[in-house]
């Protein structure tokens, strides 16, 4: 599925909200990547303007446009995150989770999506992790 940078940065902002935090996932890449991502959403913009009015006082007006570049390069951190998520979102799913996709969709008498993505296991996982007792995770 071919998607647009504004696309995939809201989807990877949706997929980081409904990402479960739990140790059923905490083997996911997911589980790391959102908690940084988060973090650096909240943190990078103060940390950009601190480091671009250290340099161009310790530094000066010469180095202006490395300060620019290395500040810009910060806030960019959490763009690049919610970028990576986004397309890992609309990904398709390996059979593996896959299966375990159609088993918790079958526990939960859910339909299951044809051709499931890691947005839809998320979210298959968020129910599952409120509804289902913890054996049958």
């Amino acid at each position: 599925m071919k998607l647009s940078l504004w696309q995939a940065l809201k989807t990877g902002h949706q997929y980081a909200a409904i990402w479960p935090h739990h140790a059923v996932v905490a083997a996911m890449t997911e589980t790391r990547v959102v908690p940084a991502v988060q973090f650096a959403s909240k943190w990078m913009p103060a940390v950009a303007v601190v480091n671009f009015l250290v340099q161009y006082q310790w530094l000066g007006m010469s180095f202006l446009p490395q300060a620019l570049v290395c500040s810009l390069f910060l806030i960019s951190l959490p763009l690049q995150g919610w970028y990576w998520l986004g397309r890992r979102a609309v990904s398709r799913l390996d059979p593996r989770l896959q299966d375990w996709y159609l088993e918790l969709t079958r526990k939960l008498t859910m339909q299951p999506r044809p051709k499931p993505t890691r947005m839809d296991l998320a979210r298959v996982l968020r129910k599952a992790l409120q509804e289902l007792p913890p054996e049958e995770h």
